[in-house]
């Protein structure tokens, strides 16, 4: 039975029991059958008065709990962008706040899922193709020292370099997928410890010795002076600064400049690397610390990683409660940077 019909019976009922009392009260105070009767339509008027004005008032109430039947219908059938006007009385408004917040909270479950799905999907076809290619080479080099084709010795080292060099990608690539995996489902606890900036990136810049000065780069460093001990987790902003370091590197020319910078300003850690490469275009900003994305679209491991790194970097500063991102013309430079709240 509807809310309506039941409040509708509710005042009918009430009015009976009150005609009863009145005219049970009327026949004691040996009232004249003139003025019984004038009470009596007096009394049903007011009666039906009280009903019309119980509907009017009742209305709103009505109308909010059609609207939320209606919306709650279609996020039953798979429209979780519902939402119901916040009107009515203060009870009712609360329940329409409280369920736009829960059809948001399930619009955003259902579109984290949804992510969740595409990023299995594009876990496999991705992890797949780099896969393929690494074992299809090492297969090949394998079987051809195996069947004892190859005599000549510098071509047998070079094999054997080749299968050394694509294990290791193998390896790199399983370890980046294991650590992306541990960040995204947040498994790695957030241990800052007080850490010298100034030791950290000299640290990064001795991994790249000796490719920095096969390409003739030019490093800038420009630390602020006094920097104090930050507290984080310096092997994963480690991780991050040698991620930078490494595409800066791996994206410049020859003899081209690339500059460091880190400066605390607002209660702020900042760290940026600013490099003379090719440029992001301006369009693929935002998705270039999604996985597996890349700027180059061939998935050439010449001309780029796995496309996780990135994306890792990312996960470790939004585990720092920090921000990351890219600037660049499009055209020539890039420079990569991240923020860290000092707590």
């Amino acid at each position: 039975m509807k809310i309506r019909t039941l409040l509708l019976l509710a005042n009918i009922i009430s009015l009976l029991v009150i005609l009863v009392f009145l005219s049970f009260a009327y026949a004691k105070m040996f009232f004249s059958n003139e003025v019984i009767l004038i009470l009596t339509i007096i009394t049903l008027l007011a009666g039906i008065l009280s009903i019309g004005v119980n509907l009017f008032i009742t209305s709103p109430l009505l109308k909010s709990v059609k609207q939320m039947t209606r919306e709650a219908r279609k996020m039953a059938n798979g429209d979780f962008n519902s939402k119901v006007i916040e009107e009515g009385p203060a009870e009712m408004k609360e329940l329409a706040v409280n369920f736009n917040h829960m059809s948001e909270k399930i619009e955003y479950m259902f579109e984290e899922l949804k992510k969740s799905e595409r990023f299995k999907s594009e876990l496999i076809a991705n992890v797949s193709h780099d896969l393929r290619t690494p074992l299809s080479a090492i297969h090949s080099f394998v079987a051809a020292l195996n069947d004892d084709i190859i005599e000549d010795e510098k071509t047998r080292k070079h094999y054997y370099r080749t299968i050394l060099t694509e294990t290791n990608r193998l390896s790199s690539l399983i370890e980046e997928v294991l650590e992306l995996s541990e960040l995204e489902a947040n498994r790695i606890p957030y241990s800052p410890v007080p850490s010298s900036i100034d030791r950290m990136i000299i640290e990064t810049l001795q991994q790249f010795e000796r490719q920095l000065e096969g390409k003739g780069i030019n490093i800038t460093v420009s630390l602020e002076e006094d920097m104090p001990a930050i507290p984080l987790m310096p092997l994963h902003i480690k991780r991050v600064m040698t991620n930078y370091l490494q595409n800066a590197i791996h994206f410049s020319s020859l003899k081209s400049h690339i500059t460091i910078r880190s400066w605390i300003e607002e209660d702020q850690f900042n760290f940026s690397i600013e490099d003379e490469g090719p440029g992001v275009p301006k369009e693929e900003q935002d998705d270039i610390f999604q996985r597996f994305y890349r700027v180059e679209k061939s998935r050439n491991k010449k001309m780029g990683g796995s496309g996780l790194g990135l994306a890792i970097c990312k996960e470790i500063i939004e585990l720092h409660d920090g921000k990351i991102g890219v600037q660049s013309d499009g055209v020539k430079g890039s420079t990569f940077w991240f923020i860290i709240p000092i707590r």
